[in-house]
């Protein structure tokens, strides 16, 4: 074996108990939840703190770690569009998704304006986690971005 010998200090134990693992698990989550709030904005509104609450330790998971403080303004502005579809989503479902409107040829059934509200915001929020790796085709371009990818092109290799 080539190089210097490891010493007690710096080798980290292989812990195969689950013990062991639900213990690292629950320090994760608790690094992840404090640097979520460190980077939260103060500026943001009840209710895109709360999505801020929920998704931001997510993406500060130290297994993840797609979250720094150059890109908490836009992950806020993220939390602000989920927050305003969520709003829109609540209004539509308690006063309806259409109005009706009588003219001279009869009666027209038009969709409400705040339907066309909703969808802009949830193309805001769609593009803006995209940037984040949080939809499922983003997740893995970013994995395999930083990962070491395909090896083998899925044309050429069969296995059989």
């Amino acid at each position: 074996m080539r190089g210097r010998k490891p010493s007690a200090q710096n080798v980290v134990p292989l812990t195969t108990d689950a013990e062991g693992a639900a213990d690292r698990e629950a320090r994760f989550a608790e690094r992840a939840r404090a640097r979520a709030d460190e980077l939260r904005p103060d500026d943001l509104d009840a209710e895109a703190q709360m999505v801020w609450d929920r998704m931001a330790p997510r993406v500060t998971h130290p297994t993840i770690d797609r979250l720094h403080p150059q890109h908490a303004e836009a992950f806020a502005m993220m939390c602000q569009a989920r927050a305003r579809h969520l709003r829109f989503q609540a209004d539509l479902a308690e006063n309806g998704w259409f109005y009706e409107s009588r003219t001279r040829n009869g009666v027209q059934y038009k969709a409400r304006p705040e339907v066309a509200q909703m969808n802009e915001a949830f193309r805001q929020f769609l593009t803006l986690a995209r940037d984040f790796g949080l939809t499922p085709m983003s997740e893995r371009a970013v994995r395999e971005a930083y990962g070491q990818g395909n090896l083998f092109d899925d044309d050429v290799v069969e296995f059989a």
